[in-house]
């Protein structure tokens, strides 16, 4: 993959001054984040975060171990475009979407990175893409730590790089294989998304040629 071709995804959104800088900058896609946590949005307030996202800018909405019809219910009423696993889900609950929904709607399933071998027994699943994310204990996602990227072995089905992606390491960032760069706490300025560090890392990310 050509570095001019990576893909970037701003995650946690959770206000319309950070759809606002999105709408602004475009990034490829937006996360909205399901699971507890501080970025956790309610589908009430997904939708309103929906409907002022350009239209253009699929929502990608990230679970943990969440029932199949609280996803399904989201993705039917046009709030998220992307379903993003980041729990313990496996094949059982991929294949259940799948079999739900009524149209095709890409899946990603992300691991919490300790091996090698991990990656390489994910890409069995039917998921379309994977998300490879630190492993922090403890925490499911949006630590702001990265992992050993050398780790990563060559798989063929797209996978977005997550954990600790930022300025600092961009660079190292785009050297990967990653189909997109997931970004999310390192664009956050005391705790809230900063659209002087969304415009940074999505010009940079663009830039490259």
């Amino acid at each position: 993959m050509k570095y001019s071709e990576k893909k970037i995804k701003i995650c946690g959104i959770t206000r319309k001054e950070d759809v606002h800088a999105l709408n602004w900058y475009k990034p490829d896609y937006a996360g909205f984040v399901f699971a507890p946590g501080r970025r956790q949005l309610t589908p009430s307030q997904a939708v309103l975060l929906r409907n002022e996202l350009l239209p253009e800018i699929p929502a990608v909405g990230v679970f943990v171990n969440s029932p199949a019809d609280e996803i399904i219910s989201l993705v039917k009423n046009q709030i998220i475009q992307l379903i993003q696993l980041h729990g313990e889900e496996g094949e059982a609950e991929i294949l259940e979407l799948k079999n739900k929904l009524d149209r095709p709607v890409p899946i990603m399933k992300a691991i919490r990175v300790q091996s090698a071998a991990e990656i390489l027994e994910a890409e069995t699943l039917s998921a379309d893409y994977l998300l490879l994310d630190s492993y922090v204990k403890g925490i499911q996602g949006g630590s702001g730590t990265s992992f050993d990227w050398t780790m990563i072995p060559s798989i063929k089905k797209p996978w977005f790089l997550a954990g600790g992606v930022g300025m600092a390491n961009v660079e190292s960032a785009l050297k990967t294989e990653a189909f997109c760069l997931d970004v999310s706490s390192l664009v956050e300025t005391d705790g809230r998304k900063d659209p002087e560090k969304i415009k940074e890392i999505i010009q940079t990310v663009r830039s490259v040629k």
